[in-house]
């Protein structure tokens, strides 16, 4: 996804109360607004590596550590491809397209690109070929898949994305107020009057507006400050602060206490201190390490959902309780907001959450690539576009073929339908208390133990299922804690039985 120069600026209009230093609301037609919900499509791999651009970023829970421990990984040893690095430092965003008509996008992904066989021939069989998103994807073949192909107007004609009236997300409501925690609500003055009832703002010599200019530098300060601020408007615009995760705190609501099962689950075995009631580590296979992994790719609005706007990141409950609202009076396209799934190809078969692949950023129509053979150049045989329907064909030698979507996770080009996972399997894993992973060994194992100083008397080995219910809690507190083990699966009550010797 392209960045947006810049030099790209829009108008913010605020109302600010003088008398304490704090922005009691912002205005706007729409654009500011679009940006702000955008927010909702970035995986929160595409977070961390944003908000590490500011000078002192703060660090969201235990998933920025997850991140850094994926930029060490050796690719080959313990990763099924060469995209699957990319796929969780890049996650991609699955309204790409939308996002790039923001009038301000800070997202630095690099826009999607399309490859097939460097064999055109490949391309051109009647069973049909393949195409990837990532480059040097290997074919069926046994060649890499490294020859580029366009998008053809009738995709992108035929997608859902192409905004209302310049707007992205947004219906018809012409003005809007943004508060300083970020409730977003249509512009009236009695919504105006109701907000200054509720600040006790009683001097109305005491309000000014101004009118500033913002650019990226803003829109990133803005996206941090909403996961880590309750006044993200005052503390960007006003205090200029710096912002911290102390201030957050992890606690288990009632979106947390449900007893749903989806049927999937993990088997780890807990390395406990009995006197200090702690997981030292897990004993996991490859898929609770690819589950860990795969929260990277995880769209910060599906996470919301998964914890029914509750999940305690600064102003971003108030945001995403007004997307609902948004669909109440026009909506637009925010209702697609509530739930953004994943890009296809980046689903995880070990995902108990059960976060879907979208359908948005590759459409459900049939994919052709049409190649020409005559008048060829000898050093580029072929050139080749995707389209959702058969083009006129105006030579003989035109082909078309239908094209089946590759997973890059696939070391055996099998198709997207086959999620599979990150790591390669099998594989056995010791996983830490803050999702620090290696390759399970007993000596490592051993020599844990022994550096932390623990007596052998102190030590108790403990099972547990880890479903939809453990799972939505290591979630939370990924985002929030360094003990996360420990604070999902033991601090939460749960009776984990004993391991019977």
């Amino acid at each position: 996804m392209t960045s947006q120069e810049g030099s790209q600026t829009i108008s913010l209009k605020l109302l600010i109360d003088k008398k304490n230093n704090r922005v009691v609301m912002a205005e706007t037609e729409g654009d500011f607004v679009d940006i702000l919900f955008s927010f909702f499509t970035m995986p929160m791999g595409t977070m961390v590596r944003l908000i590490s651009k500011n000078s002192k970023p703060a660090t969201i829970g235990i998933i920025t550590s997850l991140y850094k421990e994926v930029e060490k990984l050796e690719e080959q040893q313990l990763l099924q491809t060469q995209a699957c690095k990319s796929m969780l430092l890049h996650p991609r965003n699955p309204y790409e397209n939308m996002c790039r008509k923001l009038k301000l996008n800070i997202d630095d992904t690099e826009p999607t690109k399309y490859y097939i066989c460097a064999d055109w021939n490949c391309s051109r069989r009647e069973s049909g070929g393949l195409y990837t998103t990532f480059k040097n994807v290997r074919c069926n073949c046994g060649k890499m898949m490294d020859k580029e192909i366009l998008m053809a107007k009738e995709v992108v004609a035929a997608r859902p994305d192409q905004g209302d009236g310049g707007r992205v997300f947004l219906g018809e409501t012409n003005q809007f107020m943004v508060t300083d925690d970020l409730q977003v609500e249509a512009m009236s003055p009695t919504t105006i009057v109701t907000l200054l009832h509720k600040l006790g703002v009683k001097d109305m010599g005491s309000l000014q507006e101004t009118t500033l200019s913002i650019g990226s530098e803003e829109i990133l300060n803005l996206l941090e400050g909403s996961l880590f601020s309750k006044t993200p408007l005052t503390d960007v615009f006003l205090r200029k602060r710096e912002f911290t995760s102390e201030g957050l705190k992890y606690e288990m609501g009632d979106e947390l206490q449900s007893s749903w099962d989806y049927g999937s689950s993990m088997t780890l075995k807990l390395m406990m201190s009995k006197s200090m009631n702690k997981v030292l580590y897990a004993e996991a296979k490859e898929d609770m390490v690819n589950f860990l992994l795969s929260i990277l790719t995880f769209p910060l609005g599906s996470i919301l959902q998964l914890l029914g706007g509750k999940s305690s990141l600064g102003s971003m409950d108030n945001l995403y309780n007004s997307v609902h609202r948004s669909c109440d009076y026009g909506g637009g396209l925010s209702c697609l907001l509530q739930r953004p799934n994943l890009c296809r190809g980046f689903g995880c078969s070990s995902n108990p959450l059960n976060v879907n692949e979208t359908e948005t950023a590759q459409p459900p129509y049939s994919l052709w690539c049409r190649s020409y053979a005559s008048g060829q150049n000898k050093t580029d045989p072929y050139t080749g576009y995707l389209t959702t329907k058969r083009p006129n064909i105006n030579a003989i030698t035109d082909c078309l073929s239908q094209l089946r979507l590759v997973n890059p996770k696939s070391p055996t080009s099998e198709t997207v339908e086959h999620r599979g996972g990150f790591v390669k399997r099998p594989a056995k894993f010791m996983v830490t208390d803050n999702l620090v992973f290696t390759p399970l060994a007993s000596i490592s194992s051993l020599s844990f133990l022994k550096s932390a100083e623990f007596s052998l008397d102190d030590l108790e080995v403990r099972m547990i299922n880890v479903g939809w219910m453990e799972a939505l809690r290591i979630l939370k507190a990924s985002l929030f804690s360094n003990t996360v083990l420990t604070d999902a699966l033991v601090n939460f009550g749960l009776k984990i039985p004993k391991q019977e010797n």
